[in-house]
């Protein structure tokens, strides 16, 4: 895998975008999410990430404050009313345009994942937030959970145990969707 610090931008292949419809992990249809079914995904889970504003609200109102969140104010990109308020030690900015990914991101990914993680983060991303999960099952460690919404036609949230090989199919859709 190349360098990162090597790109400013990525810009996704559309023609690879099939790669990221299909579930990379669980899925819980919507009707089915509750403290139960979000008990037995993450109960042995070290750390939880999520990605998107639906799935933090999801699991906040549930009971779980993600050790790492990843919103962008918006839900199936149209802006929110009113931004969902929880517990967070710290906030990081960044922009993103829908259909790229930052290095500045991945950077902090890189860093936060390989650093031990004692404080609560929020990621506010000016722009669009679902890619973002990639590099996180790219660099996080076994036994942490990255929890995001399933659009059409699953309807429903998915939740990938980190592990050796959800990190390998991570990289090789990454590579593919950004032609690395």
């Amino acid at each position: 895998m190349k360098d990162f610090k090597s790109y400013t931008i990525l810009k996704i292949d559309t023609s690879q975008l099939s790669l990221l419809k299909e579930p990379f992990g669980v899925l819980i249809k919507d009707e089915k999410i509750n403290k139960d079914s979000l008990d037995r995904e993450l109960e042995k889970a070290h750390k939880i990430i999520t990605v998107g504003d639906t799935t933090t609200e999801k699991l906040v109102r549930l009971g779980y404050i993600p050790d790492i969140s990843v919103v962008d104010g918006k839900e199936k990109r149209i802006k929110k009313d009113r931004i969902f308020e929880y517990p967070t030690d710290k906030i990081l900015h960044f922009e993103n345009k829908p259909g790229e990914l930052d290095e500045h991101i991945i950077t902090e990914i890189q860093q936060l994942t390989q650093n031990k993680l004692e404080s609560k983060i929020k990621f506010i991303i000016e722009g669009e937030e679902d890619l973002v999960a990639l590099p996180f099952l790219m660099f996080s460690p076994d036994n942490w959970v990255i929890c995001y919404g399933q659009p059409q036609p699953y309807h429903g949230l998915v939740i990938v145990h980190v592990n050796e090989d959800s990190r390998t199919r991570a990289k090789l859709i990454f590579n593919r969707v950004f032609n690395i």
